[in-house]
């Protein structure tokens, strides 16, 4: 026969499971607030920047970090130099393709990389596509950011890159540091990425980021509920063992 403190020791067991596992639970659903939280502060800032006056491209220091330019509306006057880098492995509607970045040379002196969009590949990998870019002096509009993300980079930017010929660079990966060595010119840490009716705009789509919260609370709900059903089972199991030995 069972005794009375071995099934109160299992009762304590019991209730610091169902305890552990609820805890649990709920800081995962809390977790998953703070990630919605996060990306709403981050949408507005997004939001903030896009909607505020550009700033001149020029009148940006050059050791800005990337927190310091992203989401930035910017405008500059320049010309664009006849070098172009490709961005390879790009995909749009489910085509193969590149990215095309194009040196602009500003009215100030400095050099930006724009993101001019996207073309398709050639049928094949040793032609190169129809790159050409105005050469009279535009002014041109779009917002500052980081390099395209390319996923995990295994070897340098400057190893993977090829040319196709004198002016046309393939990369893998966009690092600016690296390739300002092939490209002869320390460019502006960010990239510009052109409006789609810019001067030289290829097929421009760019992915801006959306809100993305809602994914998240609805993460945290199902951690609740789960910790709530869990603690309706261990409550349940507690009275029913209760009721049995008393």
């Amino acid at each position: 026969m069972t005794t009375r403190p071995t099934v109160l020791l299992r009762l304590v067991v019991l209730v610091t499971l169902f305890t552990v596992a609820c805890a649990l639970l709920a800081t995962l659903g809390l977790w998953q607030l703070h990630r919605a939280e996060s990306k709403r502060e981050r949408y507005d800032e997004f939001s903030t920047r896009l909607a505020a006056p550009p700033v001149d491209l020029d009148n940006l220091r050059d050791d800005l970090a990337a927190d310091d330019y992203r989401w930035r509306r910017a405008e500059v006057r320049g010309r664009y130099r006849d070098l172009h880098v490709l961005l390879d492995n790009r995909v749009q509607h489910g085509r193969a393709g590149y990215e095309v970045l194009t040196p602009l040379a500003t009215a100030g002196g400095h050099i930006v990389l724009v993101d001019r969009g996207w073309v398709p590949l050639p049928s094949s990998r040793e032609a190169v596509p129809e790159l050409t870019a105005p050469q009279d002096p535009y002014l041109v509009r779009g917002f500052l950011g980081e390099p395209p993300v390319t996923g995990v980079a295994l070897n340098a930017a400057a190893g993977d890159a090829e040319w196709l010929g004198p002016r046309v660079l393939r990369v893998q990966h966009l690092d600016l540091a690296a390739l300002a060595p092939l490209l002869g010119f320390r460019p502006f840490p960010g990239v510009l990425y052109l409006d789609s009716d810019g001067p030289g705009a290829l097929a421009v789509e760019w992915s801006l980021p959306g809100d993305g919260s809602a994914r998240h609370v609805a993460y945290a709900v199902q951690w609740f509920a789960m910790a709530a059903v869990l603690a309706g089972i261990g409550a349940w199991n507690w009275r029913r063992a209760r009721h049995h030995h008393d």
